[in-house]
Formats: structure tokens, C-alpha cells, sequence
């Protein structure tokens, strides 16, 4: 089962007990359509369906409409980076940092290009505000086509660059890979993969992101 199906499915299951139960159970009638929306912007590649700006906030009306799935990530993101053992990021070279998502008092360093890939979340003030900082939301665990990739890294100056997403590991690893491949640190996908999983085990791409970035490579040597 597919990930946009899963959510889909999950999406119409809160949303029948919020209707059966009632009471306070309608409440999962909205986090079910908040479930039931990301399935479809998953189906057709919304990528920008929580508003994400561009200096990394997030407007009004997303926090209304997905105040419960914004809630549920929070807070699955904070019990994660708590308990994890991961390090925030990793240096994979002397141009290249790959990274979860950073608290305000974690970035320490300056970058040319700081580069946020989440669409579900606001960025901390202090990071979003830093030198080079870059809003590209992807949806969690999806990923961008090659054009819009293109485009990406055709605007990025030269310099040191950091990439994060939620955790690091799958949108993280899917512009990481393009990034070495456009470099010519690396000739193949598998091979900017093992790279990088040298230094960040948890790296890793589904088949949505591995397909992008194999389409993406083959489109380096049309």
C-alpha cells in the first residue's frame, strides 16, 4: 500500500468514528480530513499545500485548517529527536551538511545555502533569518520532479551548503544525492547514497524518491 493510500485510508477511518461516537470523537473528523488531504496533495504532488512561504513560515490559515496534524508532528518530531541517538547532522564533505531539522540554538556554523526541505513545518526564527536560507517544502516522504530539481540547484550559489528536512534521512538524502551528482562527486545514485549513508546510517530513499533521482541522474547525461 502506497503512502498517499495509507493516509487516505487512515483518512476516512477518523472521520467514520467521529460520525459514529460523536461528542468529543468529532474531533477526529478533522484530523481525519487532514489525513484525507494530505493523501490527495501526496496523489498529485502538492507540495505546498500547508502555504509554506518562502522565508520559511507558515500562514494562518494552515495553522486552522491542519492545527491536528500540525500538533501530531510536532510532537512525533520532538519525542524522536530526544530519544534519538543520531547526531543533528552530519558532514558528508567540506561543501556538503545533511541534517534533521535544527533548533534555533543548533545552527553553528554560516552557510552559503541552507536549504529546508519540510512543507509541515515553520522554520525557528533565528535559522529562517540566517545567510542563504532556502524554503523548498517536499511532502514527507515524496519528492520533487526533475525540472523543479533543476531549478533548485540551478539558483544555489557556490559554497558550503546544508540540507534538512524533518529527520534527515529521505527528502534529505534525495536533494543530498542530486546535489553530489550535480557536483560530480559522484557518478551514479547508488553511489552518492553510500556516501552519504557513511556518515548518516539512517539516510534513505523510498521508491518515490529513488524513481525522481534516477530520472534526475538520466537527464544529467541526455
Amino acid at each position: 500500500m502506497g503512502h498517499r493510500h495509507l493516509l487516505v485510508l487512515i483518512g476516512f477511518a477518523l472521520i467514520a468514528i467521529g460520525i459514529l461516537e460523536r461528542g468529543w470523537f468529532l474531533l477526529a473528523v478533522w484530523f481525519g480530513c487532514n489525513f484525507l488531504a494530505l493523501g490527495i496533495a501526496h496523489a498529485r504532488g502538492a507540495h505546498k499545500i500547508f502555504g509554506k512561504r518562502l522565508d520559511g513560515t507558515l500562514p494562518a490559515w494552515s495553522w486552522f485548517l491542519f492545527l491536528p496534524w500540525l500538533l501530531y508532528t510536532s510532537a512525533v518530531w520532538h519525542a524522536m529527536r530526544l530519544f534519538s541517538r543520531e547526531a543533528a547532522h552530519h558532514v558528508v564533505t567540506d561543501e556538503l551538511v545533511v541534517g534533521r531539522r535544527l533548533l534555533s540554538g543548533e545552527l553553528d556554523d554560516d552557510f552559503a545555502n541552507y536549504i529546508d526541505l519540510t512543507a509541515e513545518f515553520a522554520e525557528p526564527r533565528p535559522i529562517r533569518r540566517s545567510k542563504g536560507y532556502v524554503s523548498f517544502p517536499i511532502l514527507d516522504g515524496s519528492a520533487c520532479d526533475a525540472d523543479a530539481l533543476r531549478e533548485l540547484l540551478g539558483r544555489l550559489p557556490p559554497g558550503r551548503t546544508f540540507i534538512h528536512c524533518a529527520q534527515g534521512h529521505g527528502r534529505t538524502a534525495f536533494i543530498a544525492v542530486a546535489v553530489l551528482l550535480k557536483s560530480g562527486a559522484v557518478q551514479t545514485v547508488q553511489d552518492g547514497l553510500e556516501m552519504l549513508k557513511a556518515v548518516r546510517p539512517g539516510i534513505r530513499l523510498n521508491a518515490v524518491q529513488r524513481r525522481a533521482i534516477e530520472d534526475y541522474a538520466a537527464s544529467l547525461h541526455e
